[in-house]
């Protein structure tokens, strides 16, 4: 099992969690092709093996248990489930909201294009998620609640769209002064595509 530290735009205090991209994205739509990810494995060899290494950890039965005893023992409060990869299935969903609900002092969030799954229904309020444009779902967003789109410059935002103030700069920023990702269940955040 392996979480990493932060990127180039977040904070070294949020913790990824991150599996294979694709082929555990069902709902992958126009981000097959401009889809960063296949850079970052390309030029780190080593970044395949650890997100299969964490799939298979993901299937295990012990999996909530291995990841709530890994998250309490850190000093980190936030999580971003998936910097790659997707909520595959329903079970995995689950058993995230699991763990959220045995760490509510931690703070998780993740953005999705599996709007198939009932996100709702039991997610606690610790845990964060943004419905993401641009999968096969993308007709059934719920406006009401938290989405994420990405866009060229260019392109116009829609009312009551937030642009993210981290979106092109990279810097570690993120989850240090601006929070609406992790935190704002209501928020349409908008961000360049990279």
């Amino acid at each position: 099992m392996y979480l990493s530290k932060g990127n180039r735009k977040l904070s070294k205090n949020i913790l990824i969690w991150n599996l294979p991209r694709l082929s555990t994205c069902p709902g992958a739509g126009d981000c097959k092709k401009w889809c960063y990810e296949i850079k970052i494995e390309r030029m780190y060899k080593g970044t395949r093996p650890c997100r299969e290494q964490n799939l298979k950890d993901s299937k295990r039965k012990d999996f909530v248990d291995n990841m709530a005893n890994y998250l309490i023992h850190r000093s980190e409060r936030i999580v971003r489930v998936h910097e790659a990869g997707d909520l595959y299935s329903q079970k995995y969903l689950d058993k995230w909201y699991l763990i959220a609900n045995l760490l509510p002092d931690i703070r998780f969030y993740a953005y999705t294009k599996s709007l198939h799954l009932d996100l709702w229904t039991t997610k606690p309020k610790n845990f964060n998620i943004l419905q993401s444009f641009g999968g096969k779902w993308d007709s059934k967003i719920d406006w009401s609640k938290a989405t994420n789109r990405a866009i060229k410059k260019g392109d116009q935002l829609y009312q009551q769209e937030y642009m993210c103030p981290f979106t092109s700069i990279r810097n570690g920023g993120c989850g240090e002064t601006c929070k609406v990702c992790m935190n704002d269940s209501n928020a349409h955040v908008v961000g360049f595509i990279h």
